[in-house]
């Protein structure tokens, strides 16, 4: 855990993103050290204030501490900077102090997610339905707290016996894997031009990795970023969460598959390659880790 709390410290320092940030904040939770998580949320507000994981992040620990109220307070702050952050709309549903509140923020969900299961199903339970919209996102009112929630729904629920918010069942499938997890990148790499590739979720968290030699958090962080801001900015014009992208630079290229933008299939090539391939390559290695 400490060697990889200080690679990750090192590639902070040198090569900065919000991802980047966010998974330093929750290893080092996860390690106790939360002086240091709630250092490394605060340093990505400052040089990353639109990215809401890092508040999300610091309000789970305020919960788990007692100071609720703090909490809401950076939940709200979440929305506002980032009002399709899914982390941050459910964990202000939960938090919320009357079903009306917490069905606004649900519904807010199902307006750029529609049919997203745990959603659906707590607004359900709610007594709620799904706002008709036309893929405009209203900034939900803030949270407000008086009592503790009874249910938390993953994948952002709070657990009380640990620091760490609970995977989703399809990024937990695949940890628990027993078949070591970079086999199925196999195919993918030795398909002509390709360098290597990695899986990652949606906070850059490596899943597996192939012939990237220490580059795969890199790799992880940029698809992680891209996608985010992708997504905000072709959902808000109305054209639909993207599937995949390229980039192309004079020494490589990027290209990046991703599964209902929660697992991403990652590869570093040569400027020639071409993505159809790669992309079947890419499906066959997400059904291989069980994330199809």
């Amino acid at each position: 855990m400490e060697s990889e709390l200080e690679r990750l410290r090192k590639k902070v320092e040198n090569f900065p993103s919000a991802s980047l940030y966010t998974r330093l904040a929750e290893l080092s939770r996860q390690s106790g050290d939360l002086v240091g998580a709630e250092a490394a949320c605060r340093r990505c507000m400052r040089e990353f204030p639109r990215s809401a994981q890092s508040y999300v992040i610091l309000a789970e620990m305020k919960i788990a501490t007692g100071a609720k109220s703090e909490a809401v307070q950076l939940i709200a702050t979440a929305i506002e900077k980032e009002p399709r952050s899914y982390q941050a709309l459910r964990l202000a549903a939960d938090l919320a102090d009357s079903p009306t509140k917490a069905i606004k923020h649900l519904q807010a969900i199902l307006v750029f997610k529609p049919g997203d299961g745990p959603a659906s199903a707590r607004l359900q339970e709610l007594g709620g339905s799904p706002a008709a919209g036309s893929g405009r996102v209203a900034k939900p009112s803030a949270p407000v707290v008086s009592a503790p929630s009874p249910v938390l729904t993953p994948p952002v629920a709070v657990r009380r016996d640990s620091p760490l918010p609970m995977p989703s069942p399809v990024t937990a499938a695949i940890r628990s894997a027993t078949a070591p997890r970079a086999a199925a990148l196999d195919a993918l790499c030795q398909e002509a031009g390709v360098r290597g590739a990695c899986v990652a979720d949606a906070q850059g968290r490596i899943i597996a990795s192939k012939q990237l030699s220490g580059r795969d958090d890199i790799l992880a962080a940029l698809g992680a970023e891209t996608l985010r801001v992708a997504a905000t900015s072709l959902l808000a014009a109305g054209a639909g969460a993207p599937n995949s992208f390229s980039l192309l630079a004079a020494a490589g290229q990027v290209l990046a598959f991703t599964r209902d933008h929660r697992i991403t299939v990652l590869v570093l090539a040569d400027p020639g390659v071409r993505p159809a391939m790669l992309e079947l390559r890419a499906r066959q290695a997400l059904i291989d880790l069980g994330a199809v």
